[in-house]
């Protein structure tokens, strides 16, 4: 293919199939991630059924609780978000898919399953490795699932 002829241009270590099913589950994740912002915060604008005196002190921790974890979910979208808003300035900027470890192009099957990702497999795990970590347990804050989640 001609490089003029290429949707992705900025992007030469990256066929166009590919980076069309990488965007478009970019954007599907955005939108989901964006809906759960918004549902958390319409939930917050809308006043608490559990307030004073009622309900008992377990009603009031099961409340918190809640709070809570809705609150750490909270924090995940929006920090997946940005994570999302940086993989698009990659792709405009003609850095998405290149190892910010190495600047050797990423195995596009791995980005296919993870379009998040910013290191090569091989990266990370010398990284890993390095740092006494177990395989896999940065990559999990990148490709964190929120599909059951609501």
């Amino acid at each position: 293919m001609v490089e003029k002829d290429k949707k992705y241009p900025q992007l030469p270590h990256m066929e166009d199939s590919t980076m069309d099913k990488i965007v478009e589950k970019l954007t599907q994740m955005r939108d989901e991630s964006s809906k759960s912002v918004n549902h958390t915060v319409q939930k917050d604008l809308t006043p608490n059924q559990v307030e004073g005196d009622v309900g008992d002190d377990i009603d009031k921790a099961t409340v918190a609780r809640e709070r809570e974890f809705s609150l750490l979910i909270h924090e995940r979208h929006l920090r997946r978000l940005q994570q999302i808003d940086e993989a698009f300035e990659r792709i405009k900027d003609g850095t998405y898919g290149l190892c910010e470890g190495t600047e050797e192009p990423i195995n596009p099957k791995r980005l296919l399953i993870m379009p998040l990702a910013k290191y090569s497999l091989e990266y990370q795990q010398e990284q890993e490795k390095s740092m006494g970590r177990g395989m896999g347990e940065t990559e999990w804050e990148e490709s964190e699932s929120f599909d059951n989640e609501e």
